[in-house]
Parts: structure tokens; C-alpha cells; sequence
């Protein structure tokens, strides 16, 4: 194999640096090409708030992390100290943990399976995915499913959304009385705004960028919705407020929080920044009566509690280290099998070219016996003639071990 992992995650480097490292759906398909044309047959890019990681086929990892450096102009030196990287078997690990939930902050989540699987859709738009990591990333999901029937790694309600539903009831108590504002209407604003549609709080809205995709969820939990360029004016109504779009720049500056809170007279608030790069400047959690918490944060306080998920990782451990092994297996018979065929259709050759002589033989009046005796002494001679060929160019340290497999396939006894 020749599957290579580079990335950095939560693990690994801070929430600033991960952000810039982040690559937006709009640009991740020139990134591919370019990482294609230039570095790696195959490569797909996986972009989350916890990680960017870069799986590639048959390429150099030092080439592609100095092109990841330029490409978002970040210190070369910076970027080694906080990216891994993962080569062939610990590759294939690596991708199953994550995919499993293994890996994640929240141990055990399943946003990330969705989301490697819209990698690899990129990919394949992009042309990038070819045999290698199509079939990798086929294996991953079949991998993180079985994981997810047969433990209950998942099974735990302790998701982000209700450690958001926790901090929000030390600020304000009763659910009942807030008012909540969701800024962006994908995957994860979907899934948080459903949830706390189920705590029944006073108002919920819904803001977005394109209207037509803000009223599509609104009408999903029955709520408002307006554009994002509505925020600045009704930002003050809300007592939470939850962001998670895909902005490259801040959506919720600091002058923006400081004059709802005048607004407010000094009321609280709660800002929830979900978002990689993050939507919320950052200072505004200096601000009196403003409490704000980003990914991390709430990530952090999803783990209290979480106990009982490590049986059930260690139990997926179990079945990943397992379908690791059989995936080795079958690349490795995938690899060879072309080979086997063509060495087949050569000895076919070979066996049909000395059996045309031998009929030959027979039909001039030579005796079978000695025909027979030839043909079989000839075939022999040829099979070997290419394996004795090869050993005896062998330099003396390569020698031993292709002696030990020329032992092991024809079963030579010592």
C-alpha cells in the first residue's frame, strides 16, 4: 500500500490554529485538483471544526504538508509541530477510528460519518477518488456501521447540544422564558435547533443567508426565520444565540454584542460559536453579562459523564483492529491477483507452446514414453529457468530472504 494520513485535529493544535487550516466546501475541490495534478494520484480532503486531514494515494507527505504551509500561508515550522501523519495499516486504523467516533471530541459522535462521506463525494466530483481510497472510504463506512450496531458507542445523550441546554439553565433557569436565535441552517444547526424545539422554549428563529434554506428549517420545528442581515438589528431579542455557518469572516462582531446589551440593559446573554473559522469574535466574551463558549468548550463538558462509552470503545477497538487486518488482506489479494492472472497466461503459453512440439513428435513416429519424458523435463526447466535467473543477480543481503520465499512457495524441504 501506499495510503498515507497528514492532518491535525483537536488533539493535536488549538481552535485558532485549526480554523485557519480549514477548508470551506466552495474551495475544496481546486484544493483537490491541485493536490492531484501536482503531489498524490489520489487524495480526498476532510474538513470538520475538529480536524483537516488529507488522505492520499501514492504520494510524498513532506511535499503535500509544505504545500498545505504556502497554501494557507502558515509557518512550515508551525505547522510539522502540530499535524500527524499516518502511513498504510495505521492509515486504515486511523480513518475507521475516526469514522467510528473513536477519534472525535465527543467520543462516540456521528456527525463525522456524515461528513467523511461528503468528502469523499468531493472527491469523486473532483475526479481525485479513484480505486485505492474509493475502496478505502467504502470499507470506512461499512467499518463505523458495524461499530454503531453492535456497541452502543452512540447510544449516550451527551451530545453538544445539551451541553449548551446545560450551561443555558446555570444562566437563565427555566428554558421557558429564553428566546434562541440559530445563525446558519446546516447539519448541525438542524440538529441543535430540533433538539431545544423539544424544550419548548418562548421563541426560536431561524437566520440565514439564503431565505429559502432558513424557512425550509424553520418550518421543520415550526418556528421564524430571517436573513443574517437582519441579525444586527434583532440580535438584543435573544437570550441565546447559536451560530454555526461556513463564513470564512466573523458574523457577530464585538460593536454588534456590545449594543445589544445596552439594548438589553444589561440582561445576559449566551453565544454559542459552533462554527470553524469561528463566527463570533472572540472578544466579545470579555464583555460583562456576555457568556460565550465555542466547540471546545462545550466539547469539554460533553466528556463529564461519559464514562460508560469506554467499555463500548473498547469494544469497537475490538472490531476495528479486526476489519484492519481484513482490509490488509484484501488490497494485498487485490494487488497480487493481476499478477497471478498474468503469470498464469504465460505458463499457459509456455505449456501449449511445448505441448505443439511434443504432438509434433508423437505424430513423426517418436516414441510417447520418450515424448512424454521430454516434454515434462523441458516444461521444468522453463518454469525454473526465470526464479534461477533473478537469484543469481540477487546482491548476497537480498539473497537469504528471497531464499526463504523461494522455500516457502514451491515448499523446498531443508
Amino acid at each position: 500500500m501506499e495510503l498515507n494520513i497528514i492532518g491535525l485535529n483537536h488533539k493535536t493544535a488549538p481552535l485558532s490554529l485549526r480554523e485557519a487550516f480549514s477548508f470551506p466546501s466552495e474551495i475544496i475541490s481546486s484544493a483537490l485538483r491541485e493536490l492531484h495534478e501536482t503531489f498524490a494520484k489520489e487524495v480526498i480532503i476532510l474538513s470538520t471544526c475538529n480536524r483537516t486531514e488529507i488522505y492520499f494515494y501514492s504520494g510524498n507527505k513532506d511535499h503535500i504538508i509544505k504545500w498545505l504551509a504556502q497554501y494557507k500561508n502558515i509557518p512550515l515550522a508551525k505547522l510539522k509541530s502540530h499535524t500527524y501523519h499516518f502511513a498504510n495499516e495505521d492509515a486504515v486504523m486511523h480513518a475507521f477510528k475516526v469514522a467510528s467516533g473513536l477519534d472525535s471530541m465527543i467520543l462516540g459522535e456521528t456527525q463525522i460519518l456524515g461528513q467523511m462521506k461528503q468528502a469523499a463525494k468531493l472527491a469523486d466530483y473532483a475526479g481525485t477518488q479513484k480505486k485505492h481510497l474509493s475502496y478505502l472510504f467504502q470499507k470506512v463506512f461499512e467499518v463505523a456501521k458495524e461499530v454503531r450496531t453492535k456497541t452502543k458507542i452512540g447510544a449516550s445523550s451527551t451530545t453538544v447540544a445539551s451541553s449548551i441546554l446545560r450551561v443555558a439553565k446555570s444562566i437563565f433557569g427555566d428554558i421557558n422564558q429564553t428566546s434562541i436565535l440559530f445563525v446558519g441552517a446546516g447539519e448541525m444547526a438542524e440538529l441543535c435547533a430540533k433538539y431545544f424545539a423539544s424544550q419548548d422554549p418562548k421563541k426560536i428563529t431561524i437566520a440565514n443567508r439564503s431565505i429559502h434554506k432558513g424557512r425550509q428549517l424553520a418550518q421543520k420545528i415550526n418556528c421564524e426565520s430571517i436573513l443574517i442581515g437582519d441579525i444586527n438589528h434583532q440580535i438584543s431579542h435573544y437570550d441565546i444565540v447559536i451560530s454555526s455557518t461556513s463564513s470564512q469572516l466573523p458574523i457577530i462582531g464585538l460593536g454588534m454584542v456590545e449594543n445589544a446589551i445596552k439594548i438589553r440593559k444589561h440582561k445576559p446573554m449566551l453565544l454559542i460559536d459552533l462554527a470553524i473559522p469561528r463566527d463570533i469574535e472572540m472578544e466579545t466574551g470579555g464583555l460583562d453579562d456576555i457568556f460565550l463558549y465555542t466547540f471546545d468548550d462545550l466539547a469539554k463538558l460533553a466528556q463529564e459523564g461519559i464514562l460508560g462509552r469506554e467499555v463500548e470503545a473498547e469494544k469497537a477497538k475490538v472490531i476495528i483492529k479486526e476489519r484492519a487486518k481484513h482490509y490488509k488482506k484484501d488490497v494485498e489479494q487485490k494487488t497480487i491477483a493481476p499478477a497471478i492472472t498474468r503469470l498464469r497466461s504465460q505458463f499457459e503459453v509456455l505449456r501449449k507452446k511445448e505441448l505443439l512440439k511434443a504432438n509434433k513428435e508423437v505424430d513423426n513416429g517418436v516414441p510417447v514414453n520418450e515424448v512424454m519424458e521430454k516434454l515434462s523435463r523441458n516444461l521444468s526447466k522453463k518454469f525454473l529457468h526465470q526464479p534461477t535467473k533473478v537469484f543469481n543477480e540477487l546482491s548476497s543481503h537480498k539473497f537469504d530472504e528471497a531464499l526463504e520465499l523461494f522455500k516457502k512457495i514451491y515448499k523446498v524441504k531443508d
